[in-house]
């Protein structure tokens, strides 16, 4: 085990060998996400995405519904075949914040109108492209690039 004095600063790469971690580095390891990219799996189009709605959990509900019925919409105008479109919705919810001075606690709550999207569509009979191009212009006004 090294002693701290014998540990050298040094930047991390992403195929760092320097011993100083475990196999854990890559676990650790931030990157950006796209909001949408688009993978062929055997036949099959795939296209995953991600975004947020500032709204309710009411209203984003809605406004996802329509989204994923527009996307089908135009997956089948251009021909193409639905295999799967679907989407995992969740809320933010509520947060409070609490902090002391002195001996008086102070609470200040906040109700949060956020939700979180994930989804993919799977399809066929199109081009990746169509099917980005679909999703980019469906849900342009959520996604931030």
């Amino acid at each position: 085990m090294m002693k701290s004095d014998q540990i050298k600063q040094h930047e991390h790469g992403e195929n760092c060998e320097c011993g100083c971690h475990d196999e854990h580095h890559d676990e650790h390891h931030h990157h950006e996400h796209k909001p949408i990219t688009i993978t062929i799996h055997d036949m099959s189009v795939v296209g995953s995405y991600t975004f947020s709605i500032a709204k309710s959990y009411q209203e984003s509900e809605t406004i996802l519904d329509d989204l994923l019925k527009q996307a089908a919409k135009k997956v089948t105008d251009l021909g193409g075949i639905i295999g799967h479109i679907k989407a995992f919705l969740k809320s933010e919810g509520e947060s409070c914040m609490i902090s002391i001075t002195d001996d008086e606690s102070n609470k200040r709550y906040v109700k949060e109108s956020q939700c979180t999207v994930e989804g993919v569509a799977i399809v066929f009979c199109i081009e990746p492209e169509q099917l980005q191009d679909i999703l980019e212009n469906v849900f342009k006004e959520y996604i931030s690039e």
